[in-house]
């Protein structure tokens, strides 16, 4: 009688990696296991802190400071407990605030872990990278804009390449605090907040207007958007991610949260409360958006800079 011989099963280590984003209106935290070729995602989690808030006078507000540090504290802590060390990334607030420093080197205090301040350059690359992994890109023109509370960034493709990046300084912090201080927002302010909006933009560059591009949008005041499209009583990352908005939605949108106090915002089936009082500014940049890059509609990604750089990480990539 015959022997038979199985082929030994392949054993597959699984790594964890952890990526903290501070930016200036959240700090998120995303934790990815890998066993294999299977990524999977363990942790994903906001904290609205506003590093970001009354930015104007060029330093992180002391209160806003202090929680950030303490959020980032707890967020590495969860990371650990999932087994990874995580990286801190930091964005346009990083970029411009004159006490960054001393933020940072409290957060190395608090963590044991730098902060690495990406360039809005980098942040835009790496936005691409986690947006178009997880909803793919065509043979063709592919648009991916990513809108934040400290600025917002534009990316260019053909295929799988990237061919321009545009980070402009727009952000739904520094817009909320300029023109929607009052509720609800007036008329006036509304006009003047879309006029300063397409200003930045056109300044910033030539963007490529084609309805023949694949468009992507991502970013928190995107996600939420699609979240009251779809009424979601609570995030459902499965049911947002490719959804499409399209310009008579987020038309509405803009029109719904201008008629509207924050207060009246937070009982939106879908909206985040956290987000209430930033939305408008959001919807308002999406609009404009839109607008120059002659779109009537977009897709929307939940994956973006964490997600671009978690895959880079496991592929054993450094940033530049």
């Amino acid at each position: 009688m015959g022997v038979n011989f199985r082929r030994p099963q392949k054993s597959h280590r699984v790594l964890t990696k952890a990526v903290i984003d501070i930016g200036s209106n959240s700090i998120k935290l995303r934790v990815i296991s890998k066993k294999g070729n299977v990524l999977r995602t363990l942790m994903d989690t906001t904290e609205v802190v506003r590093l970001g808030k009354r930015l104007d006078n060029g330093l992180i507000d002391a209160g806003a400071m202090r929680r950030g540090v303490e959020v980032i504290g707890k967020l590495a802590e969860l990371a650990g407990e999932k087994g990874a060390k995580p990286r801190l990334v930091g964005t346009m607030v990083l970029r411009i605030a004159n006490n960054a420093d001393e933020f940072m080197r409290a957060v190395r205090e608090r963590t044991g872990i730098e902060i690495e301040v990406l360039s809005g350059e980098e942040e835009a690359r790496l936005a691409w990278l986690g947006a178009t992994a997880a909803l793919g890109v065509t043979a063709g023109n592919t648009t991916v804009f990513d809108t934040g509370g400290g600025s917002t960034e534009f990316i260019f493709g053909k295929g799988a390449q990237i061919v321009k990046l545009l980070s402009v300084p727009l952000g739904a912090v520094f817009l909320t605090e300029k023109f929607f201080t009052s509720e609800p927002a007036s008329p006036e302010s509304l006009c003047a907040a879309k006029e300063y909006i397409r200003d930045i933009l056109t300044s910033a560059g030539e963007f490529e207007r084609s309805e023949q591009s694949f468009t992507i949008g991502l970013g928190g005041g995107v996600v939420a958007m699609a979240s009251v499209k779809l009424a979601l009583p609570f995030f459902s990352p499965d049911a947002l991610n490719g959804v499409y908005l399209t310009k008579c939605e987020v038309d509405d949108q803009v029109a719904l949260y201008a008629s509207s106090t924050a207060a009246e915002r937070m009982k939106i089936v879908g909206l985040p409360p956290k987000r209430a009082d930033i939305i408008l500014a959001s919807a308002c940049i999406v609009q404009c958006a839109m607008e120059v890059l002659g779109v009537s509609s977009f897709k929307v990604s939940i994956n973006g800079l964490r997600h671009g750089l978690l895959l880079e990480m496991f592929r054993g990539r450094a940033l530049v």
